[in-house]
Order: C-alpha cells, then sequence, then structure tokens
C-alpha cells in the first residue's frame, strides 16, 4: 500500500511539473498552452497561430499574473502574430507593451512598429498621432526618416490636432447624436496620444474625454479600459474619483454586474470618503438591485415622511 501511494505521489508531482514547465524557446511559463505550442511548432500555419495566440490571450486574464509574467506573455504572443503576419494582433500585444514600458529603450521602435500597423488597419488618425509623437519626442530617432515619410497629414502642433478631431464629433450626427466615424477616430487618436505622450499634463484629460465619447457610442469595455489607465497612470488627476465612479454605474447599469460594481463603490468610499459624490456613491450601493420604480418609490416616501415632520 505504501508503495501504491508514493507512485501516486509521484504520478500527481510529475502532471504538476508537466503542465506548469517552462519551455526554453519561448520563455514562458506554460499554463495550458504546452499542447499549443507543441502543435504549432510542428506546423506553424495561421490556424495554429491563431489558436496559441488565444491561448496566451487566455492566459493574460489571469488576474494575479506579475508584470514580468505579463511582459513575457505579451512579448511571445507578438512573435508569433509577427510571424504569421496578423497586424491586428500584433497590435493588440504591441498596445500594452509601449503603454507599460515607456522608457525602455526600444520604445520608439515599438512606437513607429504600432503606427505602421494602426496605418495598416486604417486607423490613420491613431498612427498620425504616433508619427507625431516620435518626431516631437525622439527628435535624434535613427529612424525619423521613415516616419515622416509614413505620416499622411502634416501636424504641427498635436494638441491643435486632437482638438480639431474632438471638434468634428457633432458634425454631421447621426441617429446616436454623435458623429459615429469621427468619434471613433477620435478615441483611436487620444489613445494614441496617451501612448506618444504619456507624461503630457494634457494626456489624462484626453483619456477621460476619449472616455466619455466612447461611453456615448455604447463601446462600454473601450470605456472601462480607458478610465483603468487613468487610475493607474494618473491617479493624482483630479478626475481621478470620477472615473472610478463612472466605472462603478458602468458596470451596474450597462454590464450588470452588481457584485463588481458594489466593489468599485466600496472603493471609491474607502479612497474619497469626502469627495463631492460620496454621498451619491452611498445612495447606489444602498440601492443595488432595485428598479427604478422602487428607487423612485423610496424617493417619494422619504419625501413624504420629511414632509410630515414639518
Amino acid at each position: 500500500m505504501r508503495i501504491s501511494l508514493l507512485s501516486v505521489l509521484v504520478s500527481i508531482s510529475l502532471c504538476l511539473i508537466v503542465s506548469c514547465k517552462q519551455d526554453a524557446s519561448s520563455g514562458v511559463v506554460s499554463n495550458g498552452l504546452t499542447a499549443l505550442e507543441s502543435t504549432y511548432k510542428s506546423n506553424p500555419t495561421a490556424g495554429t497561430g491563431s489558436e496559441l495566440i488565444k491561448g496566451i490571450m487566455e492566459n493574460l486574464k489571469e488576474p494575479n499574473l506579475s508584470d514580468s509574467k505579463k511582459n513575457e506573455l505579451l512579448e511571445y504572443g507578438l512573435k508569433i502574430s509577427k510571424e504569421q503576419n496578423l497586424p491586428t494582433r500584433a497590435a493588440a500585444f504591441l498596445f500594452p507593451l509601449v503603454k507599460n514600458n515607456a522608457t525602455a529603450p526600444n520604445t520608439a521602435d515599438r512606437i513607429l512598429d504600432l503606427a505602421a500597423y494602426m496605418k495598416s488597419m486604417k486607423k490613420e488618425t491613431a498612427s498620425n498621432t504616433l508619427y507625431k509623437g516620435l518626431l516631437d519626442n525622439f527628435p535624434g530617432f535613427s529612424r525619423i526618416g521613415e516616419v515622416k515619410q509614413h505620416m499622411t497629414v502634416p501636424i504641427d502642433s498635436i494638441d491643435v490636432y486632437i482638438k480639431s478631431l474632438g471638434g468634428k464629433l457633432f458634425e454631421d450626427v447621426d441617429n446616436t447624436g454623435i458623429n459615429k466615424t469621427a468619434a471613433l477616430q477620435y478615441v483611436d487618436a487620444c489613445e494614441a496620444y496617451a501612448l506618444a505622450y504619456p507624461q503630457s499634463p494634457q494626456t489624462p484629460e484626453t483619456l477621460f474625454k476619449a472616455a466619455e465619447v466612447a461611453k456615448s457610442l455604447r463601446t462600454f469595455s473601450k470605456s472601462l479600459s480607458l478610465y483603468d489607465w487613468i487610475l493607474e497612470k494618473y491617479p493624482n488627476y483630479d478626475k481621478a474619483p470620477t472615473s472610478l465612479f463612472l466605472k462603478g454605474f458602468i458596470i451596474e447599469n450597462n454590464i450588470g454586474d452588481d457584485t463588481k460594481a458594489r466593489e468599485l463603490y466600496d472603493a471609491f468610499l474607502v479612497r474619497y470618503p469626502k469627495h463631492d459624490l460620496a454621498d451619491d456613491v452611498q445612495f447606489l450601493i444602498d440601492n443595488l438591485g432595485k428598479t427604478d420604480e422602487q428607487i423612485l418609490d423610496m424617493i417619494e416616501s422619504k419625501r413624504a415622511e420629511n414632509e410630515a415632520k414639518k
């Protein structure tokens, strides 16, 4: 019996080692990627590459992933995307690498690569913003000739350019009350601005405006990612509390996740107990899950109660 038990324990240990082994060629600790990686290596096609990329993206959703491991996975996803000439996928991996490693030695090259991907995806307001960022912030960049060659519009001032894009939001509006094409281009440019000008005093405000436009378009996942960007990179921005409030409000009312919304509302009260929105947040917590009719009835009852006390 003791031998049998020992054999079982050894087998379990081996399984754990195999399932979490580190692949020397990629440097990425595999969590369900081993089989996908093996299939790709033996048959490196767009299909097997796409499956491997999906696996990498699933790994990136792990909540307790360290920054270093996240970067490893992003680099690996970028590598596979480049090998299979998948520009949209490559841009998706390259974007957070630039965002989270703004001072890396290869940042200029990465921004130039991302600009090329954006241009190939017909996101020219984003690509031109990135190109302008390279001209402004990396004047000694060895590839500056490529930057000038690929810009499709001359930009004297990046802030004037972003403002001009914002001015088109309400030209030829559709039934949503906004020009959808102009709005998408504006959000693209604002994100590119934050990547190319992370130290600009205008960056958090630019991200906040983009989040509001994305909310108007009902692209709530985009709004949430932009609010997260503000909270993570610009916690001292005066609208950071509002960003956290709006994040919770969207998750409650548009995503329908009361549990997550409560977590965010509670976090708001802990971080900003004296903020002007604190009472509103407490009201939302007290009425999570209630219908509009129930809330109106409660308000009416409270009003009548106050009247009776006079």
